[in-house]
């Protein structure tokens, strides 16, 4: 409890909430209380007062040494996240300063792609000035060849067919052919002497026996179903091997006896003549099918001819006859390959061989071509398209260009060889 302080000896009082108490100023006031023992008991109320009144001057200055160390807490704070602000400044910065260095070097590379990008330019226009040069050229020379070319050709080659007509017509109507003139080749004598040298032809000129079965190997199915087959010539057998090996009953005629020998060593039947001399002596309606593969061209027309009609004889009603030719409307085969085998009498062009057929009483099933030449044989790749970045007239004039070649691919290198499918009237017995 405290209690009103006496007067000290200077007339001034001290008591509770008197601030600005020193601790020096203490210590002389306690001396001062205490050497003077006849005022003891008021000195020591005053003695109480003054440690009263310093408890509060220490609890005041407590209380502002606590707002100091809260508000060096909170600068402190403010310093942490002004260190944090600094860093996310100075990492800002750094950014700011790779992503300097970036557009630099950005910059550096836009230059060089500006730089390459005018040595393209030049020598694009280089090149487009040249393309240019050829384009005039193709049009201008090589068009225009190619043209002419083609039209020589296509004009060739309906004069052929013109002729193939005439001759077709002719032999419908039962008119005599055109005699050859005195002195010309005689065309049996040419086939005995040829006789002899026969297999040496076949084995140079048809192809390895691996080639010809691997050929043959589509009509193996069809044939299976029309049993027995009869091969008309067979050659060295390699259809009969292919059919024996399916067991399919079949029988071949070959004319060359050096050949017809070597297919009986091999355990094939082969019937030896002429056609249609071994036709005429078989029974009729026997056969299920009769294939003739790269034959009819040997014979003349009057042959063919009744070849064909010994065949309708012979097949069963709803029979199967196959021919094979090789296919004279292209050109390298009508105007060169067939004629490398010099036992070749005349091409056969396909719609002769359907008219052959219609006249000699078959029915005509279809026509399939077959064995193109190889594509790096062509003028053109089919998939070829116009230059990237062309003008139109300039793609125009390369699409005119490429459908012509085309067309020159058609006559020139179509498929070497065709097939005719046809049947007997009649409707072909269950096999």
């Amino acid at each position: 409890m405290s209690h009103p302080a006496p007067p000290d000896s200077g007339g001034r009082t001290s008591g509770p909430g008197v601030e600005g108490e020193q601790p020096g100023g203490l210590g002389r006031k306690l001396v001062r209380a205490l050497t003077f023992p006849f005022r003891l008991p008021s000195r020591l109320r005053r003695v109480e007062n003054l440690l009263h009144n310093h408890e509060l001057a220490l609890a005041a200055q407590q209380r502002q040494l606590d707002g100091l160390e809260t508000r060096a807490g909170e600068a402190s704070a403010r310093l942490d996240h002004a260190d944090v602000v600094l860093g996310e400044h100075r990492s800002g910065l750094d950014s700011v300063l790779a992503a300097a260095g970036r557009m630099d070097q950005a910059e550096k590379t836009l230059q060089a792609a500006r730089e390459s990008f005018e040595r393209r330019f030049d020598h694009d226009e280089s090149h487009l000035r040249a393309t240019n040069g050829e384009v005039e050229r193709l049009r201008d020379e090589v068009v225009p060849a190619l043209v002419a070319r083609g039209n020589v050709l296509v004009d060739r080659l309906a004069d052929e067919l013109e002729e193939v007509a005439s001759l077709v017509e002719r032999l419908l109507r039962s008119e005599p052919l055109p005699v050859p003139a005195a002195g010309a080749l005689d065309e049996a004598r040419l086939a005995k002497e040829l006789a002899s040298v026969q297999p040496i032809l076949v084995e140079r000129f048809r192809g390895s026996e691996e080639e010809i079965r691997h050929r043959l190997d589509r009509y193996l199915g069809e044939l299976r179903r029309q049993a027995p087959v009869l091969d008309l010539g067979a050659g060295r057998g390699e259809l009969l091997l292919l059919l024996r090996e399916a067991a399919v009953e079949a029988v071949g005629v070959e004319g060359d006896p050096a050949l017809a020998q070597a297919a009986r060593r091999r355990g094939l039947e082969i019937i030896e003549g002429r056609l249609p001399a071994v036709l005429s002596e078989l029974e009729p309606e026997r056969w299920g099918a009769v294939t003739a593969i790269h034959l009819m061209e040997h014979l003349d027309p009057g042959e063919l001819l009744a070849t064909l009609r010994e065949v309708r004889r012979v097949l069963r009603p709803g029979g199967l006859v196959l021919i094979e030719s090789p296919n004279p409307h292209s050109l390298r085969v009508g105007a060169g390959l067939f004629w490398v085998d010099p036992t070749h009498r005349r091409p056969l062009p396909p719609e002769t061989a359907q008219a052959f057929l219609k006249a000699s009483g078959f029915v005509v099933e279809g026509l399939e071509l077959l064995h193109p030449f190889p594509q790096e044989q062509w003028l053109t790749v089919p998939t070829a398209e116009p230059a990237e970045g062309a003008t139109p007239a300039v793609a125009e004039l390369q699409g005119q260009l490429v459908a012509l070649q085309r067309r020159l691919d058609e006559l020139i290198n179509g498929p070497r060889d065709f097939v005719v499918r046809a049947r007997t009237p009649g409707v072909a017995e269950s096999s």
